[in-house]
């Protein structure tokens, strides 16, 4: 029941900061993706499963508050979380460029979905469509760089909650 509690506490913080805080610490545009962090963290300390179900889990809740195009974060936090579960065992996951790489794989490899799945589906909402720009590869850069002080807070605050 700690554990259930403790978990929904997260989910609650981190949406709220994903979609409410993130924007007054934007740097020109471009957000933190603090979910996704979260995920890759989770994969790499619990496994595959847990970055799984939680890339599925934070995933939806970003499509039905979102207007991209339905389940295209479900689909990529998902197989990012499992991607980054498998260095689990392999990699020593308390090391800054360890984390950077993880993460590198990870946002690449849902940047490159997103982009992938715009290709074959174009949002009709907003007339769009996504690409691989500069704006895209900064925004990746701005997330590896935060990616070694939000690991930490997490493993401060997993520490204090013995969670």
């Amino acid at each position: 029941m700690y554990s259930f509690i403790i978990s929904f506490i997260y989910y609650l913080i981190l949406v709220i900061l994903q979609f409410v805080l993130s924007k007054y610490i934007s740097f020109g545009g471009i957000y933190p993706n603090f979910i996704l962090m979260f995920i890759v963290y989770q994969a790499l300390n619990k496994g595959a499963l847990k970055g799984e179900l939680l890339g599925f889990l934070y995933g939806l809740t970003w499509d039905i508050l979102s207007t991209d195009v339905f389940g295209i974060r479900t689909l990529t936090f998902t197989v990012s979380g499992y991607l980054a579960g498998k260095f689990n065992k392999k990699l020593n996951k308390n090391q800054p460029l360890t984390q950077v790489i993880v993460m590198a794989i990870c946002l690449i490899v849902s940047q490159f979905g997103i982009s992938l799945i715009y290709i074959i589906m174009p949002n009709e909402i907003s007339g769009t469509s996504f690409e691989l720009t500069h704006l895209v590869w900064l925004s990746i850069l701005y997330n590896l760089v935060l990616t070694p002080l939000v690991f930490k807070v997490f493993s401060g605050i997993d520490k204090k909650l013995n969670y």
